[in-house]
């Protein structure tokens, strides 16, 4: 098929155009990150940090915590709560009757509420990461 100067046009209007219309922050995404882990008597305190280039207004997560064999240990949510433009927040979550040597993977099951403090949706504009070795961070 020849494609014709019109149909090209036509074809370039339309890639400009889906581009110029995706939210700013499409491009950017907000890292949430377990940043270490503390044993605090019978429960494992995990730290992450959360850095949200678009600011978040709020984000809750489904978060399954899975033992070193692969089996589901804990069901629950997290609530990173608000946190701001360009801003970097750390957010600490105790696992009451874990201890953290026994986790081997935290699985950011679903995301609950994510909106940015604009009041738009965000759960796609979400990345998970580890910087603690023995424990795999996936989404």
């Amino acid at each position: 098929m020849e494609l014709t100067l019109k149909h090209t046009l036509k074809i370039l209007s339309v890639i400009i155009l889906s581009g110029a219309c995706a939210p700013v922050w499409a491009a950017e995404t907000t890292q949430i990150e377990l940043n270490s882990t503390t044993q605090s008597g019978d429960a494992c305190r995990l730290t992450f940090t959360a850095n949200a280039p678009f600011g978040l207004a709020a984000l809750e997560t489904q978060t399954v915590l899975f033992d070193t064999q692969g089996a589901v240990s804990t069901f629950t949510l997290f609530d990173f709560g608000e946190v701001p433009q360009n801003g970097l927040r750390v957010r600490q979550f105790d696992v009451p009757g874990t201890q953290c040597g026994d986790i081997g993977l935290i699985l950011f099951n679903g995301v609950e509420r994510c909106s940015t403090s604009d009041g738009a949706s965000c759960e796609h504009a979400l990345t998970f990461a580890s910087r603690v070795d023995a424990i795999e961070v996936q989404q």
